[in-house]
């Protein structure tokens, strides 16, 4: 028997070895028959299909690339490139694929969908919609992929009715399209149609118990309505199957938190960290368990790691939310240089400057720096005259620096706006106990006087 007549043997139990499920073996023979003649496409091709099927799709695009090169005229290793780039994250790459696809054959309804797809992934939206109507014109009839691809697109921008829409029209030409189901939960979730959400992915869950997309969706769904318990069995669930899956512990950490349920949240949100070293919020995540855990010391390093790491464009809402958590682990020094630079910013037409003066407030007290937090604090009650928490401050200030008349004059002015604030209470019983205290220092004072 010839090289040739052995390559082809080997080519041949390939073909049975993939057939039968053994990719392994199949991926054994087809190096064996490559390796004798490397000039056939359909083995690269084959070779490319045995290693996608057991996920190792760098290696598979290898393959596939080489199989386009030998086979120049062939749609079907250039469409699994294009898919394989989709599935490596390199939508690019994707685009230029199955754009040649759609060059050979604009018929092809795969192509058009997984483009729709690629331009989406990567944030080209406009693209994507340009491909949607295009594929309308070339196909012969509307595609289900394609609208389900469509649809992603529209969520992904907050569409989220023209989502359910697509998703809708794609179940109606082919209630077993791929993603169908799930793309039109996800748009209902997001509309507030979480009843009819859960009935669709119960129903995708029955078929398909593991998978991860519509556990995900669910335990979101449930969530929204208040069953955090049976959310987090299904985030469990997830991590059965995937243990490094970073949604899942995304979605434990905030929903575990949102339940007080800080000790899960805490070492779900470790392991976001663990596994993503630089996501962006999972150090004030962190710090925000431990602050709730009443655990101020050991949230400090974890919010100065997010300081490090927080970008100069952070909105205004997120700077002060940051000084608040700085505030809460008795960090008030640095809370207050943070918000002083963040006034300066601000407009005092914006709405969220008063929030940023009331915290700077309280922090400039906490330092011990009472002559300044009591000017911003007069600052906010000129923009806010009903500010009760500015009154408050002002009567402590005047507390520290022994003028009596003062305090007791914030203490009436903000009982008259809230007679049932606590605070303005407890410091009025502690401004009595301080008159009657001085009363009768006074009043012995004079008595030994007297006596002697």
């Amino acid at each position: 028997m010839n090289n040739w007549q052995d390559a082809e043997q080997f080519a041949d139990r390939a073909l049975d070895m993939y057939e039968r499920g053994k990719w392994a073996d199949a991926e054994v023979e087809l190096r064996k028959a490559l390796e004798i003649d490397p000039d056939q496409g359909d083995w690269h091709f084959n070779l490319g299909l045995t290693l996608e099927r057991v996920g190792r799709d760098a290696e598979s695009l290898s393959s596939f690339e080489q199989a386009s090169r030998l086979l120049e005229d062939a749609i079907d290793p250039q469409l699994a490139a294009g898919a394989a780039c989709l599935r490596l994250g390199r939508f690019e790459d994707a685009v230029i694929w199955l754009n040649k696809v759609l060059q050979i054959d604009s018929k092809i309804e795969p192509a058009w969908a997984m483009l729709v797809d690629a331009y989406a992934s990567n944030e080209h939206h406009d693209e994507a919609e340009t491909a949607f109507y295009m594929a309308q014109d070339a196909l012969d009839e509307q595609s289900a992929n394609v609208l389900v691809a469509m649809s992603g697109s529209l969520l992904s921008r907050g569409l989220a009715e023209r989502a359910v829409w697509c998703a809708t029209e794609a179940m109606k030409k082919d209630p077993e399209v791929h993603g169908g189901r799930l793309r039109l939960a996800g748009g209902l979730v997001v509309t507030g149609q979480n009843q009819r959400a859960s009935q669709i992915l119960l129903q995708e869950l029955r078929e398909d118990p593991g998978s991860i997309q519509a556990l995900l969706l669910h335990a979101d769904v449930l969530a929204d309505t208040g069953k955090i318990n049976e959310a987090l069995i299904c985030l469990h669930r997830v991590l059965e199957l995937e243990p490094a899956n970073i949604d899942a512990h995304i979605r434990a950490g905030s929903f575990a938190m949102h339940g007080g349920r800080y000790e899960e949240a805490y070492i779900a949100w470790g392991l976001v960290r663990r596994l993503d070293p630089n996501h962006q919020t999972a150090s004030l995540r962190l710090a925000q368990t431990l602050l709730a855990m009443n655990r101020p010391a050991a949230a400090r390093p974890h919010l100065q790691e997010y300081l490090e790491k927080m970008s100069e464009s952070a909105s205004s809402e997120e700077k002060i939310d940051v000084a608040e958590l700085l505030l809460a682990s008795g960090e008030p020094t640095v809370c207050a240089a943070m918000l002083e630079t963040l006034r300066d910013s601000l407009h005092d037409d914006d709405p969220i400057k008063i929030k940023c003066l009331r915290v700077l407030a309280v922090s400039l007290f906490e330092s011990d720096k009472i002559d300044e937090g009591a000017g911003v604090s007069r600052k906010v009650l000129r923009m806010d005259p009903t500010c009760i928490a500015s009154m408050h401050n002002l009567a402590l200030a005047s507390v520290k620096n022994n003028r009596y008349r003062s305090a007791w004059g914030w203490v009436r002015r903000g009982l008259a706006q809230d007679p049932l604030d606590n605070d303005l209470r407890r410091l009025r019983s502690k401004l009595i106990w301080e008159s009657i205290s001085k009363f009768f220092g006074q009043l012995t004072s004079k008595i030994i006087g007297k006596r002697i």
